[in-house]
């Protein structure tokens, strides 16, 4: 039997500029009257209504964190997010409903072994920056690298990059800095890949700095 979460109104923490941090708990309906100015939203595994994210009209900023979930479908209908991060929910393997989210600018998925394949964000003509790291399943970028105005692109530890990666990101029309924070990747792997890129190092910035210089 799973055991019962705490109601999310006891555990929230609230942050600075409108964000509540909520760490394992369940959200219901009828949080919705304390969440509704909510600007940002850090959720470790956390159980979340499925249409419920989309009823906060002031949302731009979610970090999901921690917990079982297949998908992010949870986001569906979030529209005005203009942040999204995906951490070590383990079993996540489809990232679909990322394609629908047109408003991102900065886009972040971190240890997330399942994923094989990226969505495709040729629809997110805003996105600026990716970071991808720990996605051990990885098979191609493809998908990302349709964002048709990406900038700034992160790697960090183990990402499986092949030679039609490699052409995409040095091809791309618009990607203008590229970094791998390499830990724990053989330097025969990473450094051909830094090489053939060439491009500038991308700065290590906090998300909430990167939005406060933009």
């Amino acid at each position: 039997m799973s055991q019962k979460r705490a109601p999310a109104r006891t555990v929230a923490k609230r942050q600075s500029k409108g964000g509540y941090w909520i760490d394992h708990a369940e959200i219901v309906e009828d949080d919705l009257e304390w969440l509704a100015k909510g600007e940002r939203l850090t959720l470790w595994n956390v159980h979340v209504p499925r249409g419920f994210l989309a009823q906060l009209d002031k949302l731009w900023w979610l970090d999901l964190r921690g917990g079982s979930a297949a998908d992010v479908a949870v986001a569906r209908g979030a529209n005005k997010l203009r942040y999204l991060a995906v951490n070590q929910v383990r079993g996540l393997s489809d990232l679909s409903v990322v394609s629908e989210l047109t408003n991102l600018r900065y886009l972040g998925f971190y240890g997330l072994p399942k994923v094989t394949h990226l969505p495709s964000c040729a629809a997110l003509s805003r996105l600026e920056r990716a970071e991808l790291g720990q996605m051990r399943g990885l098979v191609t970028l493809a998908g990302l690298l349709e964002a048709p105005n990406l900038r700034e692109l992160q790697f960090a530890r183990k990402i499986n990059v092949t030679d039609d990666d490699v052409d995409g990101i040095v091809n791309h029309p618009t990607i203008e800095r590229f970094g791998w924070f390499a830990e724990d990747v053989p330097v025969e792997t990473w450094v051909p890949v830094v090489e053939r890129i060439g491009l500038p190092e991308v700065s290590y910035i906090h998300p909430e700095k990167w939005f406060s210089l933009e």
